[in-house]
């Protein structure tokens, strides 16, 4: 058999064969790859369809990532709004987001600066502001409290990632910090010697006392008793 023949059969063979997709089979199999970068192509090749089967669910690879972002919020365990405090959901929310975020690195790029990614945002905000509502917040006041969340959850999520950079050498970010700032001379650096413990902390607890001071500073301005802050 001639080479071309033998192209154009296997060709054939792995894009041309006729499949049944769902939308969300797509849109899973596009969330998995990573929305950062993505092309139809790629995703075709992965779903072993051709790229043109792909045109008949989406007319264009815009409305294919607009579909995925919106689709990858139903991996997001949103809290539950049950009526505890404010700065438990507030918590609650960033716990969420930052596990989503630091599972999925790549959607810290893939949502910024594009339309579908303000559309994910603002659904999940508008849910948030709803449930700070009766609350006592405004939705400008309310949305002050999700920006502290939204940084709040991001940050997290790069810390962890670092974090996991280390645990994949079977190593930590203290053991290497302290064993690196071992190597200096401590006469150089005495302030830092005496916050080396803080700069060592997790990523959970840096965030946790992030979040401390923010929900302490907001409670204070609303009157409230500061130690009721989760």
């Amino acid at each position: 058999m001639k080479k071309t023949a033998v192209k154009a059969q296997e060709k054939q063979t792995t894009y041309g064969r006729p499949r049944l997709l769902t939308h969300d089979e797509i849109l899973d199999v596009a969330v998995a790859l990573g929305l950062e970068g993505l092309t139809m192509k790629r995703l075709a090749v992965e779903l072993n369809v051709g790229t043109a089967t792909l045109y008949q669910y989406f007319d264009s690879r815009k409305s294919l990532m607009r579909a995925a972002a919106v689709h990858s919020l139903s991996d997001v365990a949103l809290p539950e709004d049950t009526g505890q405090h404010w700065s438990q959901l507030a918590r609650e929310y960033v716990y969420s987001l930052q596990t989503l975020l630091a599972e999925n690195p790549s959607f810290i790029n893939s949502y910024q600066n594009t339309d579908y990614g303000f559309e994910v945002r603002f659904q999940l905000i508008e849910k948030f502001l709803k449930s700070m509502e009766p609350r006592g917040f405004t939705p400008e006041k309310a949305m002050e409290l999700f920006n502290i969340i939204g940084m709040s959850a991001f940050a997290g999520a790069i810390e962890i990632t670092r974090q996991r950079e280390f645990e994949f050498q079977d190593e930590t970010m203290k053991r290497a910090a302290k064993r690196q700032f071992e190597r200096l001379n401590a006469a150089d650096y005495p302030l830092m010697a005496q916050a080396l413990k803080t700069f060592t902390q997790t990523p959970e607890q840096k965030i946790d006392n992030l979040l401390s001071t923010s929900f302490r500073t907001i409670a204070r301005a609303r009157g409230e008793d500061e130690n009721e802050v989760m």
